[in-house]
C-alpha cells in the first residue's frame, strides 16, 4: 500500500471519527476528545491534518512488513485514528492508552486496554502480538523508556515488528530556535512550573516532551535490546490544510536535508530466541 493510498484511508477514518464525536451525547463521552460541538473539534482537526502523513506512513510500513490480519498493538492510541486505519487496512488492531477508552473503539469493535506504559506492566501475556506501534509516545516518558520497552518486547512475538516514531531532536525548528537563543523544550512556565503531574502510586508523571530522539538514540535501542534494525529514516508531516502554498513549498525545500525533518522512525525486528540480532552487520550499515 502506497503512502498516497494510505493517506486516502486515514482521511476516510478521520471523517468517521469526527462524525462519531459529534453524534455522541454528553453521557456517552468518556474523554475530552469526545466533544459534542464543531468548535470543540477544531484543535483536534488541526492535529489530525498535521499528523495525517505520519498515520499514512505507519499504515504503509505495516503493510510492507506484515501479512494480512497480523495482530498489531497501537500502544498510545490517542483518539483512535491509527487503530481504525490499521483495522481498515486489514490488520487485527488492538488499542491501548493511559486514558479510559473512547466509545469509538467499542463501536468499531477494536479491543481497548487502559494501560499506563511507564507505571504498570502490560495487560497482555508474553508473545501476544505480531507487531507493536509506539507512535509519538516515547518522547513523553517522564523517566526512562526502559520499563515500557521491556514490556513491549515481552509481549512481541519472535520475529515480530516494533515500529517507533518520535520527534526528531535535530529538526530545523529546534536548530533554528537554538541559533536564536531559544529553548527547544515546551513552554517552561506552563509545562515545567505550573503543570500538575498525574500521580500514580505516589510517583509523578508529566505530560510533555521529556526526551526527543536522534538517529543515535534509536540505534542505541536496537543495541540495548538486541533488535535487528530493518530501517531508520526521517519524515515530515505537514498540515497542508492550514498552511499556504508558499509555506508548504518552503517546508518541502527545507526537507531536502533529511535530518532537519520533524520526525524520525525506526522499524525493528525481534529475533527468535536462538538468533542474535546482527548489530555488527546490518545495524551498522544503517548508520
Amino acid at each position: 500500500m502506497t503512502i498516497r493510498e494510505s493517506e486516502k484511508l486515514v482521511h476516510h477514518v478521520w471523517k468517521r471519527c469526527k462524525k462519531h464525536f459529534l453524534e455522541n451525547s454528553p453521557s456517552q463521552r468518556s474523554h475530552s476528545w469526545e466533544q459534542a460541538d464543531e468548535d470543540s473539534l477544531r484543535a483536534l482537526d488541526e492535529y489530525f491534518h498535521g499528523s495525517a502523513y505520519r498515520f499514512a506512513m505507519l499504515v504503509s510500513l505495516s503493510k510492507k512488513y506484515l501479512p494480512h490480519q497480523a495482530k498489531i498493538l497501537d500502544a498510545g492510541s490517542g483518539h483512535g485514528v491509527l487503530s481504525l486505519a490499521l483495522k481498515d487496512a486489514g490488520f487485527n488492531a488492538v488499542a491501548s492508552d493511559l486514558h479510559q477508552g473512547l466509545e469509538i473503539f467499542k463501536k468499531e469493535s477494536i479491543p481497548y486496554f487502559q494501560w499506563h506504559l511507564e507505571a504498570h506492566e502490560a495487560p497482555f501475556p508474553d508473545n501476544s502480538f505480531d507487531a507493536i506501534i509506539l507512535s509519538q509516545t516515547i518522547e513523553h516518558f517522564t523517566f526512562s523508556p526502559l520499563h515500557p520497552l521491556q514490556e513491549l518486547i515481552r509481549i512481541l512475538r519472535p520475529n515480530g515488528i516494533l515500529i517507533i516514531d518520535a520527534p526528531n531532536i535535530s529538526c530545523f525548528r529546534n536548530v533554528s530556535r537554538l541559533i536564536r537563543g531559544k529553548s527547544v523544550h515546551w513552554e517552561f512556565k506552563k509545562h515545567y512550573l505550573e503543570q500538575v503531574p498525574e500521580t500514580i502510586e505516589g510517583i509523578p508523571y508529566y505530560d510533555r516532551h521529556n526526551h526527543e530522539y536522534s538517529r543515535e538514540d534509536l540505534m542505541d535501542i536496537a543495541d540495548f535490546f538486541n533488535l535487528t534494525v530493518e530501517e531508520i529514516d526521517y519524515y515530515s508531516s505537514c498540515n497542508t490544510k492550514k498552511r499556504g502554498k508558499v509555506a508548504i513549498l518552503v517546508a518541502r525545500f527545507r526537507d531536502v536535508i533529511k535530518h532537519w525533518r520533524k520526525g524520525i522512525y525506526a522499524v525493528y525486528r525481534l529475533p527468535n530466541q536462538n538468533e542474535q540480532a546482527p548489530s555488527n552487520q546490518k545495524n551498522n550499515e544503517l548508520q
